[in-house]
């Protein structure tokens, strides 16, 4: 496989939209593999040395998937999210259905529901869509499901 023939995915978002479960999925299904930056472990070699943690995982020069709910009024985590999309990383943002996100973020119970609101204020507030200028993915389908995996890959894959 060569470079310029693989993926390289970066999936950030609103909260609740399943970046984690289908880059799970992208990985389990069709062979990526996946870096979870909100794992502890993943977290500290990203922030031991961002550009050679990117660097490290385009020389895999494999179909790879990263998913990052980040803190959008964070400058150093906005600066790594610039060296994925200067490393040739297609910056993805999944958002779309936002009760179904919240629906989401509640089933998983994990963090007190004011994080989905905060979250969401600081995307609103930093402009951080408008500034990243990722390629907007609504993760959910007319019903408020998530979509099939493979309907999903095949639309993050459309030039």
């Amino acid at each position: 496989m060569t470079a310029s023939r693989r993926d390289l995915l970066l999936i950030t978002g609103i909260p609740g939209t399943g970046k984690t479960w289908y880059g799970d999925k992208f990985a389990s299904e069709f062979g990526f593999v996946h870096y979870d930056i909100e794992k502890q472990q993943t977290l500290h070699r990203l922030a031991a040395d961002p550009t050679q943690f990117i660097a490290d995982i385009v020389n895999q020069n494999r179909d790879t998937v990263v998913t990052w709910g980040f803190a959008p009024d964070d400058p150093a985590s906005v600066s790594v999210v610039l060296q994925f999309k200067i490393a040739s990383f297609k910056l993805i943002w999944f958002d779309g259905n936002r009760p179904a996100a919240l629906r989401e973020f509640q089933k998983r119970a994990t963090v007190p529901e004011i994080a989905f609101y905060t979250q969401m204020y600081r995307i609103e507030d930093t402009k951080i869509v408008y500034h990243l200028k990722p390629i907007i993915i609504n993760p959910f389908d007319g019903n408020g499901q998530f979509k099939p995996v493979a309907d999903l890959l095949e639309e993050i894959k459309r030039p």
